[in-house]
């Protein structure tokens, strides 16, 4: 169930389209089990052996092994002989600097979506865009649901794009929607739309084809370096009567997580 590709009121009359990361012919297996690797290095915090990362990851011994020896051999990864753990080389050391310069610190973003879910037991996810697509890079799901991070939606008719296109002056969104070929006589009721969302500070829509409902709200750029959609979603009867009072808890964890400077 996609949980985030959602209508709004007056969204362009095409399909949204929904790219999940398997269904690209592009994807490499071992380039992102690599990344995935380094991900979880990241969460963990501290060396790991084979074992660990082998069952985590869900992927074969084998395959693991294989794949941390390359990381190894290409100097991305160090070995203690005698712990048998792996753990990232100083390689990575700019890398890791540059990431936490872009998107904050000591997992902020992570910070956030966790304090959001906790407040509201829902889906929470974050998202950036990638050309006319938004882009789920991180998520942290409610009970009995599954999160894709990677799954991509179309940034015209869903409200995580909505919430984004909104942060963007009306020429970037012409073009944009002309990029798009969103139907001419569409675009005013769009401009019209994100006019009121601007005012309102969220987008919020029904999932197509299903009972959940999103709410989303771009993250203030002082805070990043790339554009930032934290999103929302849960049932309708759920969401939709408490609108108010979920944009006020996402509004409030975002002013902890990114404070005004004075």
């Amino acid at each position: 169930m996609t949980l985030i590709a959602s209508r709004s009121p007056r969204s362009p009359s095409a399909h949204v389209r929904v790219k999940r990361p398997g269904d690209r012919r592009s994807l490499s297996r071992s380039a992102t089990r690599a990344l995935d690797v380094l991900e979880l290095f990241g969460r963990e915090r501290r060396p790991l052996r084979a074992v660990e990362i082998s069952h985590t990851l869900g992927t074969h011994p084998s395959t693991t092994n294989q794949l941390l020896k390359t990381m190894l051999d290409s100097g991305h990864l160090a070995f203690d002989a005698r712990a048998k753990t792996y753990l990232p080389s100083p390689r990575l050391a700019e890398f890791s600097a540059w990431i936490m310069a872009s998107y904050g610190a000591d997992g902020r973003l992570r910070d956030l979506i966790d304090a959001v879910h906790a407040a509201t037991g829902m889906t929470v996810t974050i998202s950036t865009p990638n050309d006319l697509f938004m882009q789920l890079i991180d998520c942290t799901v409610a009970s009995g649901e599954r999160g894709e991070r990677g799954l991509s939606v179309s940034v015209f008719g869903s409200a995580i794009g909505s919430a984004y296109l909104a942060s963007l002056d009306d020429d970037e969104v012409l073009r944009l929607a002309d990029r798009a070929r969103v139907p001419a006589g569409d675009v005013p009721g769009v401009l019209q739309d994100l006019a009121q969302i601007r005012l309102a500070g969220f987008a919020d829509g029904a999932t197509a084809g299903s009972d959940y409902w999103s709410l989303a709200m771009p993250l203030p750029l002082r805070a990043l370096q790339v554009p930032t959609v934290l999103g929302l979603a849960g049932s309708a009867a759920q969401v939709r009567e408490r609108l108010g009072e979920l944009h006020v808890i996402m509004r409030e964890a975002v002013a902890n997580w990114a404070p005004v400077e004075e």
